[in-house]
């Protein structure tokens, strides 16, 4: 006997034999939330009150019974269309309650999506726990009632089903990289990065594949995209695990013996960019140290520098607010330093800088000429500078800030 087939992950859809319903039917948003409610509740019978309540909360109306009567009718004529056998009905109503029809056969994706985790957790082995995540994986196409996501009565249900399945993902793909499985690691990171975008784990692990797959350029290509992301995008900090990954995914891929020519062009090709010179942190670590091995040899002052972003109540900045912000001071630093001197991003609203050659004087110079020029340049931005300076290889840190 055929069984009801219904997706709640990603597209919704509802389905009998050759004949299908989604979501993408012209149907009233009142009759979709009615049918998806109920499935979501299948294992309990629902009161009038509560499907009324659902429908218009607290909004008047002078037939409420009325217009749920309606509504389940305009339900029950779409459902027709799956062309159920004569007397079976997916949705039923007793003494004023109603219910899906469970004595109907029906595979719900996220009742076995649950039951294949809870397999999991009782497994015996590593391999019989990953293809059950594997079978979770597959069947996980988006997330719950996507197109719903922010009602009230779904957002909870989404929000569990999403941590389950990045947890699900996160083990997996640990597993995979261990054993090397690569090719599979790689699928199932792509699929779970277009649901969130945001688990610097995945991401992790999709950079170290795609570098231990020879695939350098691919890999530096994802770091820097996955830094805007966090940064400039979503005003976050990626972990430090992950933007460790910079000591792997900047070095090139050079030969075993190059020629001399070849070595020098390379090194000589100097971008047109002008300005300050802006690299990620872990290289700034590098120059930094550089400078302090250097100032322990001689004379010359250097100065390490940190520029805050704060809203004017020296508040953490909101995220969108926040990108603006640092998309301005970026350009302000650069444009304000010597080409010698050193830049980079230190947190989603930090920027440190390497002052060479600089008395404390000439630093806080730098500094004060860097704030004025940004306020001058962005009235309308509500945020203020803050910032510290400090001579490298001192211990102690400056106290200054403006």
């Amino acid at each position: 006997m055929e069984k009801l087939r219904i997706t709640t992950f990603g597209e919704f859809s509802i389905a009998y034999g050759d004949k299908i319903i989604t979501e993408q039917s012209k149907r009233s948003k009142k009759m979709w939330t009615l049918l998806q409610f109920m499935i979501a509740n299948h294992h309990r019978t629902i009161s009038q009150a509560e499907l009324i309540n659902l429908l218009w909360g607290n909004k008047n109306s002078e037939n409420p019974v009325g217009a749920l009567k309606t509504s389940l009718h305009r339900l029950r004529s779409c459902l027709d269309e799956l062309g159920l056998p004569d007397g079976q009905e997916i949705i039923v109503n007793s003494m004023g309650s109603y219910a899906f029809n469970n004595r109907l056969e029906a595979d719900i994706d996220f009742d076995a999506f649950e039951a294949l985790y809870k397999k999991s957790v009782a497994a015996q082995s590593e391999k019989e726990k990953t293809n059950l995540y594997l079978a979770a994986i597959n069947m996980y196409n988006g997330d719950f009632l996507n197109r719903s996501k922010n009602d009230s009565w779904v957002a909870p249900l989404t929000s569990y089903y999403h941590s389950l399945y990045v947890r699900i993902v996160r083990e997996t793909v640990e597993t995979m990289y261990k054993h090397r499985y690569y090719n599979d690691l790689l699928t199932i990171c792509r699929k779970a990065l277009t649901i969130e975008q945001l688990d610097d784990f995945i991401h992790y692990y999709y950079i170290k594949t795609l570098f231990e797959t020879g695939d350098k350029a691919g890999a530096k290509s994802h770091y820097a995209y996955v830094m805007d992301l966090f940064y400039n995008k979503h005003g976050i900090n990626p972990s430090p695990e992950f933007v460790s990954l910079y000591e792997q995914t900047v070095k090139d891929d050079r030969s075993y013996n190059v020629n001399f020519g070849i070595l020098k062009g390379q090194l000589d090709d100097i971008s047109d960019d002008t300005g300050a010179f802006y690299c990620e942190f872990p290289f700034f670590k590098h120059v930094y140290q550089l400078e302090v091995r250097d100032a322990a040899r001689s004379d010359k002052p250097a100065h390490l520098c940190l520029i805050t972003a704060v809203s004017k109540t020296q508040e953490e900045l909101e995220p969108r607010a926040l990108n603006r912000v640092t998309g301005k001071l970026t350009d302000c630093i650069k444009n304000s330093l010597r080409s010698r001197d050193v830049f980079s991003r230190y947190s989603a609203s930090q920027f440190v800088l390497l002052l060479t050659n600089t008395t404390k004087e000439q630093a806080e110079m730098v500094l004060n000429r860097i704030l004025k020029k940004f306020k001058k340049d962005n009235p309308k931005l509500n945020c203020s500078l803050l910032y510290k300076c400090d001579k490298i290889g001192k211990v102690q840190q400056a106290e200054e800030e403006k």
